[in-house]
């Protein structure tokens, strides 16, 4: 796979699994979608609560992905582990529902409303940690990229291709993410 080893508490499946499964599902055994739910539900959804900081449709963004993956099965690389392809979907969908509360948000400002703009309609939750806080305060390019790199252990060359971006592009966010981080854990004290 990539040469590293899995961190721990991830889900780990036997070379194949997921090509295998991709193939079943792309033939029609939606059974199969099942299967590669279970296999990477929890750590799909590690990454959208993490990235979203706000939990209240992270379970929708989920099954949001495995149904686009289940559509999109048929393009499929045949990579051993699908869980970066699974991320970049999320994080595709992730960008397009923040694109779509950005217009709603400017219609309804646009209505006469007195009330003052925020950037998600609904409110954020407070993040528990410093840690939480400061990974909230930087972009959601930027995040995601540091999320894919340090916690769910991708490659650059992975995130790259699952994101649609250059290799550079991902080297360049992740470096901007860690001097971000960094700076804000230290202005806390940290």
């Amino acid at each position: 796979m990539t040469g590293r080893s899995p961190r721990p508490g991830l889900q780990t499946e036997p070379a194949g699994v997921d090509a295998d499964i991709l193939r079943r599902l792309a033939a029609g055994d939606t059974g199969a979608l099942g299967e590669l739910y279970d296999l990477h539900c929890r750590s799909l959804r590690r990454f959208l609560v993490r990235a979203t900081a706000d939990a209240e449709d992270v379970d929708d963004l989920v099954h949001a992905t495995f149904l686009a993956a289940a559509k999109a099965c048929s393009r499929y690389d045949g990579r051993l582990s699908c869980r970066p392809w699974l991320m970049g979907i999320a994080a595709r969908l992730l960008r397009r529902r923040r694109r779509t509360f950005a217009r709603v948000l400017a219609f309804v400002s646009s209505l006469g409303s007195h009330q003052p703009a925020a950037a998600d309609p609904r409110p954020l939750l407070q993040a528990r940690t410093d840690v939480g806080r400061a990974l909230s305060a930087i972009s959601e390019a930027k995040r995601i990229t540091f999320l894919m790199a340090e916690v769910e252990g991708l490659t650059c060359p992975e995130i790259a291709e699952a994101l649609g971006i250059p290799v550079g592009t991902v080297w360049t966010r992740l470096h901007a993410a860690r001097q971000e981080l960094r700076r804000a854990l230290q202005g806390d004290g940290s």
